[in-house]
């Protein structure tokens, strides 16, 4: 389903909607035994600003997506870098010692195309970043997302992000605050670099498969049947304009506890 631009669309919103449409229209399926409901081909759409899902009943690991965020736009693809903030993370890398489909270090390596595209054309259609390894070998850690793409469209970055595999439970409150951040760091950088502001617009997560597994059904339920409306704040506007003031809060928030100031969705 397509959302539409609505001030209503906040992260926290989309995000429950997106668990009710797969509980109630998604294909049963079993990928390695797993049952499975799944949506095709779905795209959810959230305002770049107010990335965070705040429903208590999810309880995110809010240090760890900040640290997770920090890990990649570092360019870190280590399991040290990480496992501090999820004491799971590691089961997934092959040796121990790194990821082998981390986004960090490709996203940053193709960087500085993606800005010099956008520089010499704010309306390109070619800045582009691409998080796949061809031919992957068999591994823990094959990537979920494939691509995505920043267009400037009326003085706005939105991001189109497109998604091999996303777990609306598990992984799509992480991802969104992942690529928001990823496109907090495109517009800072840009900033930087010439004087026409560039301020963030929508993310657009496309994925061919949205699914829920039988373990979350019952917790999707619950949340996708909640329907408060929580606003969750706006992150800071340094967050667009510095990218050295984005990673500085970032590893901030990390060792962040409920209650601290700097945690702008709970004030």
């Amino acid at each position: 389903m397509m959302y539409l631009p609505s001030n209503l669309y906040n992260t926290d919103y989309v995000w429950r909607m997106a668990l009710a449409d797969c509980l109630e229209f998604g294909t049963k399926t079993a990928p390695r035994g797993q049952e499975t409901r799944e949506l095709w081909h779905n795209t959810v759409q959230i305002n770049m600003e107010s990335p965070v899902v705040c429903t208590p009943e999810r309880a995110l690991s809010y240090q760890f997506m900040a640290a997770e965020a920090y890990w990649i736009l570092t360019g870190d693809n280590t399991v040290a870098g990480i496992a501090p903030w999820n004491k799971n993370i590691s089961q997934f890398s092959d040796d121990g010692q790194v990821f082998y489909g981390a986004y960090g270090p490709k996203f940053i390596a193709q960087l500085p195309d993606l800005l010099r595209k956008l520089e010499a054309d704010p309306d390109s259609r070619q800045a582009g970043f691409t998080l796949w390894r061809e031919n992957p070998p068999a591994t823990k850690d094959v990537p979920c997302t494939i691509a995505g793409f920043a267009h400037i469209r009326h003085g706005e970055l939105n991001l189109h992000v497109f998604m091999r595999s996303s777990d609306l439970w598990l992984g799509l409150p992480y991802d969104i605050f992942n690529f928001s951040c990823m496109g907090y760091m495109i517009c800072a950088m840009l900033n930087r670099l010439d004087d026409k502001l560039v301020c963030p617009g929508r993310v657009f997560v496309t994925a061919a498969s949205s699914h829920l597994y039988e373990p979350s059904f019952e917790k999707a339920t619950r949340c996708a049947s909640d329907t408060a409306y929580r606003p969750c704040g706006r992150v800071p506007c340094s967050w667009w304009m510095d990218e050295n003031r984005l990673l500085d809060d970032l590893k901030n928030l990390r060792d962040s506890k409920k209650g601290d100031p700097r945690r702008w969705w709970e004030v």
